[in-house]
């Protein structure tokens, strides 16, 4: 893996839909609060596809965000649980829970994108993480992260805004390294 590529592709892509992704990530922002988070899962997975899809060279709209409402109890559910087992491994040992993180961070791509059940996502997520380092995988998470969370904290109260190039540009990145990978 690449460790750079996804971000690179994920930033050029961001500033070529600028207004495309901040309508859905803004989409996402408000759904999920009125929803009380409920929403959250589908919709993230929606703004990641904005990226695959941009991606793959195919049209996006903002309103693609909403797209894998449709699939809601599954995404819900399956990332629920998943996140539910990654804590669980946490707990253990620390290593199950990296490692299993690691491994299923395609599966909510896989479960939409390819219309999988969770398990097959699962098991594809991981195969493809495998075949191409897991380690650099988890170096990647560990990126992702630290840009996301860690970036925001250091600015303190002008991290809201940065949140608006942040979260797009991580995710993104996330969903990027899924389009390269997982063809």
């Amino acid at each position: 893996m690449n460790l750079g590529k996804p971000f690179v592709d994920a930033w050029n892509i961001f500033v070529k839909h600028l207004g495309t992704i901040l309508i859905g990530f803004i989409i996402l922002i408000i759904l999920s609060v009125v929803t009380l988070g409920t929403l959250y899962i589908p919709l993230l997975t929606g703004l990641q596809m904005l990226f695959v899809k941009a991606k793959r060279g195919e049209q996006i709209a903002a309103n693609d965000v909403l797209a894998p409402i449709d699939r809601f109890f599954s995404l819900f559910f399956g990332t629920v649980g998943m996140g539910f087992l990654v804590l669980f491994g946490l707990f253990l040992l620390i290593v199950p829970g990296l490692a299993w993180g690691s491994w299923w961070m395609y599966a909510t791509l896989y479960m939409y994108d390819r219309r999988m059940h969770i398990e097959d996502a699962m098991k594809s997520s991981k195969a493809v993480v495998r075949q191409n380092g897991t380690w650099w995988h988890l170096l990647f998470l560990l990126i992702v992260f630290f840009i996301d969370n860690i970036f925001n904290w250091v600015l303190g109260p002008f991290g809201l805004p940065a949140k608006f190039i942040t979260t797009p540009v991580t995710m993104g990145a996330i969903a990027c390294a899924y389009a390269d990978e997982a063809k």
